[in-house]
Parts: structure tokens; C-alpha cells; sequence
């Protein structure tokens, strides 16, 4: 806020003010205004008061609305990240994969008052999404980040006014869920026998991939300091990010045990006997399991060899590309987890057990195994008599 003085070209005295206002809680919010040809200091003054006041309201009207989406999106971002937060830990990447689909897809909403953006809105920005291209799925995620930091907004009364998120009760309409690929016991058995006897580098992977139904990142970060042979048991505490190129927790955020059967034993034997051969040998690809010799750049003392295809993120391509030369339908590296489910609970397994090995939290993911195993379907129809013998 100012009073200015000024003497016009004739000699005459007059008087200008300026107020400038600006929110605290919402720096964003900036009103300004300038009146001069004022006659007196007197006469300065009240206009001076007059325009706090003025402006002093518009301040208050804009807080009101409260906060910009823009300012949202970046406070949720902020408080998920401190250590008040602790609901939910989410790893940086994904973070910032949230605030970029919400500076994708939501721009027009960025610098508008949360409170004011409209179901109508809402419903814009998802038909958006299949118009450029992107399925369904995309578009129920993207739903459900805004919903998520949205009612984070209002919970936190950042967001005043409304309570619900633009998009809540919008609905999408999924495509129908596809039985996925599943490979039988025998192309299981085909699939490994192919690439022992072509002596194939993926061969120890794919094989303790099916053996303990191990999420990729955690085969990947599998240190021989988590398997305990005499007890036969490994242990799976940690995973690879291979965005990040860091490790972490797993998926779950907890460890978890799984127990070592006679073919694992013989494919981990056999990783060992070769290691011993290529340290003797003086071989540079290798590493002792005794001596811990590291057997890459990322680290140390790791089970499995780390292929060059392996860092690049290439395991389900080069499954795929043998799969289709072997005679098979071609499968996604991660199907290897559900066939060692699947497996399990067709060889009457119960369920709760294989969750527990294969580190599930959510039991809609393990009724979908349960499903595809048929277990709980096999023989109930025997039970119905109608037509006499």
C-alpha cells in the first residue's frame, strides 16, 4: 500500500494510492487496484481505506472457493511424501506418475478453483481419454487417482464446499474380464525340457520362476543370503525397480517365506556347480556362491545371472519369441507366477496357503486363480441326480 505525491506541469499538487493484497493461505490469490487524481492527503487516505477494504473482500470471496487444483494436486503430492503420512507409502516414481497424468489429462482443470470443477467436467475429461485412444482401463485408473487425491483435498479442507470428487459416480464400463493364458502341466513341463536341452540362458530363470511363483523384480534382487538350503527355505524381502534402478520392499511391503521343493533344490545345486566351475575357471560371468563373487555391476552375491535382456526389461519378449518357436502360445513373463498359483490349488493346495507364499494381499486377486484352477467347480455337479438309472 502507497500514497504517491505528484505535482502536475502547472504547479498543481495531487495524490495517488496504491493497494496491493495478496492471500497468505493462497498466494495465488493477488488483487490490486490504483487511484489517483486525488486533491488532498485527506481525501488519500479514506480512498486508501476504502480500497484495503474492497479488496480485503475479494481476498475473502477467493479464499472461500478455496484452493486451485493445480495447488491440490501439488499438496498431496507433498504430504505423501512426509512422515505424517501413513496410510500408505508410495514409492516416488509412482508419485510422480500420478502428477503427470493430472497435468495430462486434467490441465484445463489446474488453475480453476477445485470447488468449482463441475461433474460435467468430469465426465469431459473421461470421454477424452477413449477418444484419444486409451482403454477403458486407463480410464478407470485415471478415475480413480482423481477420486483419491481429490477426497484427500476435501478430507483436508484444502477443497470447500463440495463432497464429492468431479468424477464420483461416473461410471465405466470395463471390457469382460478374459480368462488369461495359463499354460498346462505338460507345456509347463514342454517349456522348461526345450530350453534345458537347447541350454538356454533364461532356462534357471524361468524355472525358478515357475518354482516359486516369484514376481520378476524379486527374482531379479534374489540374493543367495536368502536361501537357506538346509532349511529349505527362501527367504523374499526385497525387489528391483528397474525405473528407479533402485531395490525395495515388495510389492506386498512385507517378507515372506516359500519353501524350497526337491526340483528347486536341483535347479539351485545346479546354479551353485556352475558357478564353482566358471570361479575355478577364472570365468568373468560368474561368481562363487562360497565366496560371495559379485555377478554384476548392480550387486552382490545374486542368485541369478544377470542377462544383458534381463536389465533392459525384455524377460517377456524373449519368453514370447521362445514360446512361438517351441510350439506354444505365447505367454507374458508374469503368467509364470500364475501358473505355479494355478498349479498349486489344482493339486488341492488351499488357497489361503498359496496367498500367503505368493505374497497376495488382496483376495479378489487370489479368487481370480481360484477361478481358473477350478478347484472349488471340479465334481460339485455330481451331486445332482435326475435321471434314474
Amino acid at each position: 500500500m502507497a500514497i504517491s505525491e505528484w505535482t502536475g506541469p502547472k504547479g498543481e499538487k495531487g495524490f495517488s494510492v496504491y493497494v496491493n493484497l495478496r492471500s497468505r493461505p493462497m498466494p495465488h490469490l493477488r488483487f490490486q487496484k490504483r487511484v489517483t487524481g486525488l486533491k488532498t492527503m485527506a481525501e488519500a487516505h479514506r480512498t486508501e481505506k476504502a480500497l484495503v477494504k474492497e479488496l480485503t473482500m475479494k481476498v475473502a470471496h477467493g479464499e472461500g472457493h478455496g484452493f486451485t487444483w493445480r495447488m491440490v494436486v501439488d499438496k498431496w503430492a507433498t504430504f505423501v511424501d512426509s512422515p505424517y503420512f501413513m496410510d500408505r507409502k508410495y514409492n516416488p516414481a509412482t508419485v510422480s506418475d500420478y502428477i503427470s497424468m493430472m497435468h495430462t489429462w486434467t490441465k484445463d482443470w489446474l488453475d480453476k478453483p477445485a470447488a468449482e470443477i463441475s461433474r460435467g467436467d468430469g465426465r469431459e475429461v473421461l470421454d477424452r481419454v477413449l477418444v484419444q485412444g486409451r482403454t477403458k482401463a486407463f480410464q478407470k485408473r485415471l478415475k480413480n487417482t482423481i477420486n483419491m487425491i481429490f477426497n484427500w483435498g476435501i478430507e483436508s479442507k484444502i477443497i470447500r464446499g463440495v463432497t464429492h470428487s468431479p468424477v464420483f459416480g461416473l461410471k465405466i464400463v470395463l471390457k469382460e474380464d478374459k480368462k488369461p493364458e495359463i499354460l498346462k502341466l505338460e507345456e509347463l513341463r514342454l517349456l522348461l525340457r526345450e530350453a534345458r536341452e537347447r541350454n538356454h540362458p533364461w532356462y534357471p530363470i524361468w524355472a525358478v520362476a515357475l518354482l516359486t511363483g516369484m514376481r520378476n523384480g524379486e527374482l531379479f534382487a534374489l540374493k543367495w543370503s536368502d536361501v537357506d538350503l538346509e532349511k529349505g527355505l527362501i527367504t523374499v524381502q526385497r525387489s528391483y525397480n528397474k525405473r528407479t534402478k533402485e531395490f525395495k520392499s515388495t510389492k506386498a511391503g512385507y517378507w515372506r517365506t516359500v519353501p524350497i521343493s526337491e526340483e528347486l533344490r536341483s535347479i539351485l545345486n545346479c546354479i551353485i556347480n556352475n558357478d564353482h566351475a566358471a570361479h575355478n575357471r577364472g570365468g568373468g560371468d560368474g561368481g562363487c556362491f562360497t565366496c560371495h563373487k559379485g555377478r554384476s555391476s548392480i550387486g552382490e552375491g545374486f542368485v541369478l545371472t544377470r542377462l544383458e535382456a534381463w536389465k533392459q526389461g525384455q524377460q517377456a519378449r524373449v519368453l514370447k519369441d521362445f514360446c512361438n518357436l517351441i510350439g506354444l502360445k505365447p505367454i507374458r513373463f508374469h503368467t509364470l507366477r500364475a501358473c505355479f498359483a494355478t498349479q498349486l490349488i489344482s493339486e488341492g493346495v488351499q488357497p489361503i496357503k498359496v496367498m500367503k507364499v505368493c505374497g497376495w494381499m488382496d483376495l479378489k486377486t487370489m479368487a481370480r486363480y481360484v477361478r481358473l484352477a477350478g478347484i472349488d467347480e471340479r465334481g460339485i455337479t455330481n451331486q445332482i441326480s435326475l435321471i434314474s438309472i
